[in-house]
């Protein structure tokens, strides 16, 4: 029986960002969709399970941070890596206090990303 391909949700505003992401784990093996804001990402994960969650912080409307607080209440299993380009310590802390089980600083590199998003499922 052949494993179906893991889920990746791609929560990032950034256009470019965006899909870069999505082509790096396609090419990867993953199913990779993407949302430019919490309010699609909730759309999304209505009607679909995702792996894993990789959210930036800064979103227009509700933050990455309050997006994964609000989803792991309903399902506190929920994998989650946080982007963000306002690395600080405050951020650190507020990400791991909502679930998170890594974060990245942009800009992005994609191998280290690759490379967390594979422990984060293994986990």
């Amino acid at each position: 029986m052949t494993k179906m391909p893991e889920r990746i949700l791609i929560v990032e505003d950034e256009d470019t960002l965006c899909e870069s992401l999505q082509r790096v784990f396609r090419r990867e093996g993953y199913e990779a969709d993407i949302a430019d804001s919490a309010e699609t990402a909730f759309r999304l994960l209505e009607n679909t399970t995702y792996d894993l969650i990789l959210t930036d912080v800064i979103l227009p409307g509700i933050s990455g941070i309050e997006l994964i607080a609000r989803y792991k209440e309903q399902n506190p299993d929920q994998k989650v890596i946080i982007m963000t380009a306002y690395a600080s310590l405050q951020t650190a802390v507020e990400a791991l206090r909502v679930g998170a089980c890594d974060f990245i600083v942009k800009p992005i590199m994609h191998d280290e990303l690759k490379r967390m998003v594979k422990k984060a499922l293994e986990r």
